[in-house]
């Protein structure tokens, strides 16, 4: 967050904090069965998916591909920056540890929610929901929340408007239209 305001000159919005009950757990689902579908089964990392990312990486001649969590996520949210690195991606394994053995899975969701990046400066679901649509978060169609959910692979350059012209992010969308 820091990061992206002084380097990249982001504006900061007012933040929301929203207690993960008053969440839809539909939308608490359909963030899990997207970003990781075995966040309530590991121990905040996915072995054959951090393999595959090096191998495709290796392959690539640099760092394209990622294998994080929603473990992984919260971590480099919370205490690191962007840059991707291994030096990063090495801290980030240490601070997800940790949180693994200090925190349950319902605090790190929560948390996640209430501290992931949706767009320029805008950190929370409940926050996004309030820029994108001018409602708290409760107040979200299912329609809405799907198309919030999807802009996450790149929340900086696509929002829940545009989402369309993003393959994956389309994809996401399609996926969550058929599934939830």
């Amino acid at each position: 967050m820091l990061q992206r305001y002084l380097i990249r000159g982001y504006p900061i919005h007012k933040r929301y904090f929203v207690p993960l009950e008053k969440i839809p757990k539909s939308t608490q689902n359909m963030l899990i069965a997207l970003e990781d579908g075995n966040f309530y089964k590991h121990f905040g990392f996915e072995w054959k998916m951090v393999r595959e990312a090096y191998e495709r990486n290796q392959k690539a001649g640099k760092i394209r591909f990622g294998a994080s969590t929603l473990s992984n996520q919260l971590a480099r949210t919370i205490f690191l920056t962007t840059d991707r690195n291994y030096l990063r991606k090495y801290l980030e394994v240490q601070a997800t540890l940790i949180m693994e053995l200090c925190l349950t899975k319902k605090r790190m969701l929560e948390l996640y929610l209430n501290y992931v990046e949706w767009g320029k400066g805008i950190y929370g679901y409940d926050t996004a929901a309030r820029y994108y649509y001018g409602v708290g978060s409760q107040r979200l169609s299912r329609t809405q929340a799907k198309k919030m959910i999807s802009i996450l692979t790149n929340p900086i350059k696509y929002s829940p408007q545009n989402y369309y012209r993003s393959p994956s992010a389309r994809q996401r969308f399609q996926m969550l239209q058929r599934y939830f």
